[in-house]
């Protein structure tokens, strides 16, 4: 009987060398068959010359029907047939022994791309070890590409030998421990995890694996090749940013790098066309990366006399010109006076615009330029500030390229929006986990954690916990949560709620965020930390007006099992109504904006002294069973800093079944919005407008629904 050689190659991968013979069958219909039981794929076949004369190759993952000793059968659709006995097996090397080296790189391709593809055995450390030896048998010393740049902590970027072709293709590097497919273009290779060092890449049609050299010293990074004045050093920075380019789309890793390089690489001084003398102006205010592969635009255009007949967008990837139809227009007051005199005419009624261009930055750009194209053939070129900001600052920039009375739904739907949602998950992406400060011994068995999110304002600290301290019904029962959204404030706020302690002796928790990531997100860290079923969510400016105001929430949610959340009568600081209920009313443009019942009512007016059903209420102070509250993902954190958040989570509680009820027999006072309007993300900018869109896509038919069953005038509860 024939015997077909065994090659271990690991104890995963099996390798099978069929003689001379078997080169006569039909390869696309080969069917192989053995005595102890059935040949599992994925298995691949390849015809190779060996140094025993012609051989056909067989891969697939070891299996008993494989094994030293078993009985094989081929047979092809036009009846031939074969039977083979599997021999002892041999290493690679001893059927790599006596190859040409191309042949031998062809062995190689062979076992990398089966392995790196079909096979999914790219991590298999005895596979690449005995790839590695095979390769090393045959290296030739001219054969090696040369390390010239670490490219960030853990990539190497390899210059290959003058025989190499420049058109690159699909490579296969292997170390002692992995294989990786690479697609290389040009005379260099990037590498990523430097175990690839004493490697070899094997390249198609070469005379044989290209050595990897080891570096052998320190290498210069990338961005010191890019400084150097040496024209070949900087011949291969920029090689080295074109395949980080190539690679940024579908490579996070690559995209970093190519990020961070640009924010350290020198940018180009901003330039704008402000001269009130000259007949047309412009400048590109902004153009920032959106981290999401978009940009967002910002500038204005000045063109009394129509000189402007074409926009053409500039990066360091490329040219884009632009439809004018496509920019987002508004009014530029603040530079009206600027041109007023000018002898060519004024600003115009809308010369600003902005501009949000989705896929246009799937590589970082580092600065972004503007080319008017002028009626005389001529050009003006306008260059935009760096483009790469930390999140948080491209977010806000965003958010208040536009001042709140030029908005309009369309400037928001299709220039503003589109560019946040990216912007502020990268913010919430950087959230670590909090600190946690006990103050004191804490209740045993809680009935109620009261979670107070802090931020910047707190002007009414030492009010609101005196008050809570000096109500033994509430301190009896509740675990009082603090959370800093404002970790620079830490210090100063763990030392006047150390002293309110030390005064009035009620424990608390102070849960420090790492930075500020929101009213959502400091609310669902507290309510992580709580320890009882039922939270409630109090807001800074918040304060009792007077003892017995927490126990009427709680026997409302212990009364009736229905409800999910409750909330109390907020009164302003003169006494009046500021809260008995929320529910939503039509704005302006038909989006639905949140309201509440009886706002500037009398105290006591007789209807909002009724405990009722209603649409939602206010996250001012918001109390919900901790059960109901994890089972919709607590708050929502795609709001900006805060806003409508509130309105979100009622409305999640009633979709999973649950009701929202009002409790007038519990009375606070609210001090509105002291703690936001610290906030200059949000009092400066158009966040309040982003949200309330946000929330009307998200909710506007369930509103809709909702309102046409309740009304603008509450439900009564059960209890009446």
């Amino acid at each position: 009987m024939r015997s077909a050689t065994q090659v271990a190659l690991s104890p995963g991968i099996v390798l099978l060398v069929f003689p001379a013979d078997t080169l006569g069958l039909d390869l696309p219909s080969v069917i192989l068959r053995a005595a102890e039981g059935p040949v599992m794929p994925p298995l691949s076949w390849q015809r190779l010359a060996t140094a025993a004369g012609p051989s056909l190759l067989l891969i697939a993952r070891s299996q008993p029907c494989l094994a030293s000793g078993a009985n094989l059968a081929l047979s092809d659709g036009r009846g031939a047939a074969l039977e083979f006995l599997v021999a002892p097996p041999v290493a690679l090397g001893h059927i790599a022994e006596g190859l040409a080296p191309a042949t031998a790189l062809g062995l190689l391709r062979f076992i990398a791309s089966k392995a790196t593809g079909i096979l999914r055995h790219s991590e298999d450390a005895g596979l690449a070890e005995s790839c590695h030896a095979a390769a090393e048998a045959v290296m030739a010393p001219d054969r090696a590409a040369i390390p010239v740049a670490l490219c960030g902590p853990d990539m190497v970027m390899w210059a290959l030998p003058d025989s190499v072709p420049a058109t690159g293709g699909i490579y296969y590097a292997l170390s002692r421990r992995r294989l990786r497919r690479v697609t290389v273009h040009g005379n260099t290779v990037i590498l990523r995890d430097r175990q690839f060092e004493d490697g070899y890449l094997l390249i198609p049609d070469a005379e044989g694996p290209i050595h990897l050299a080891p570096s052998g010293g320190r290498l210069p990074s990338l961005a010191e090749l890019g400084r150097s004045e040496d024209r070949q050093s900087r011949a291969f920075y920029r090689s080295g940013l074109a395949e980080l380019g190539r690679r940024a789309p579908g490579d996070p890793h690559a995209r970093r790098l190519l990020r961070d390089l640009q924010m350290l690489a020198p940018t180009a001084k901003p330039h704008r066309l402000t001269q009130p003398g000259r007949p047309f102006g412009a400048a590109l205010e902004l153009g920032l990366c959106d981290h999401g592969g978009g940009a967002f635009f910002r500038g204005w255009i000045r063109d009394p006399l129509g000189l402007v007949c074409g926009l053409t967008l500039r990066s360091d990837y490329g040219e884009l010109q632009l439809d004018p139809t496509r920019l987002g227009r508004f009014s530029r007051p603040d530079l009206a006076e600027t041109f007023a005199g000018s002898p060519f005419g004024g600003l115009g009624p809308k010369a600003g615009f902005v501009l949000h261009l989705p896929e246009v930055a799937l590589r970082p750009v580092a600065q972004w330029s503007l080319r008017l194209e002028l009626t005389t053939g001529d050009s003006a070129m306008l260059v935009a500030p760096p483009a790469i900001l930390h999140p948080q600052g491209a977010r806000d920039a965003v958010l208040s390229a536009v001042p709140a009375a030029e908005i309009t739904p369309a400037l928001m739907e299709h220039c503003i929006a589109p560019a946040v949602p990216p912007l502020h998950a990268a913010v919430l992406a950087q959230r670590l986990p909090p600190d946690m400060l006990p103050l004191g011994t804490p209740l045993r068995n809680p009935a109620v954690s009261i979670v107070v999110p802090l931020y910047r304002n707190m002007r009414f600290l030492k009010h609101q916990y005196a008050a809570l301290a000096r109500d033994p019904a509430a301190r009896a029962v509740a675990e009082l949560i603090y959370v800093l959204d404002s970790p620079e404030q830490r210090a100063e706020v763990e030392h006047q709620l150390r002293g309110l302690h030390a005064v009035h002796g009620m424990p608390a928790i102070l849960i420090v965020q790492s930075g500020n990531f929101g009213y959502a997100s400091a609310c669902n860290s507290g309510a992580e930390a709580a320890r009882s079923g039922i939270l409630l969510m109090l807001n800074s400016d918040v304060i009792p007006a007077g003892r017995g105001w927490l126990q009427p929430l709680l026997e409302a949610l212990a009364a009736d099992p229905g409800l999910a959340a409750v909330g109390p009568k907020l009164l302003f600081e003169d006494g009046s109504l500021q809260h008995a209920g929320l529910y939503f009313e039509r704005g302006p443009f038909g989006e639905w904006y949140n309201n509440h019942y009886y706002k500037g009512y009398p105290r006591y007016y007789p209807a909002a002294q009724r405990a009722c059903r209603v649409p939602g209420v206010t996250g001012a102070a918001l109390c919900v069973r901790q059960e109901a509250y994890a089972a919709v993902g607590g708050f929502t954190t795609d709001y900006v800093i805060g806003d409508y958040e509130d309105s979100d989570l009622c409305l999640k509680l009633r979709a999973a079944g649950g009701e929202i009820a009002y409790v007038p027999g519990a009375e606070l006072y609210h001090f509105e919005r002291q703690s936001i309007r610290a906030h200059d993300g949000y009092t400066r900018s158009l966040a309040a407008a982003y949200n309330r869109q946000t929330h009307h896509k998200r909710w506007s038919s369930t509103i809709e629904a909702l309102m046409a069953t309740m009304g603008n005038q509450p439900t009564l509860s059960r209890q009446d």
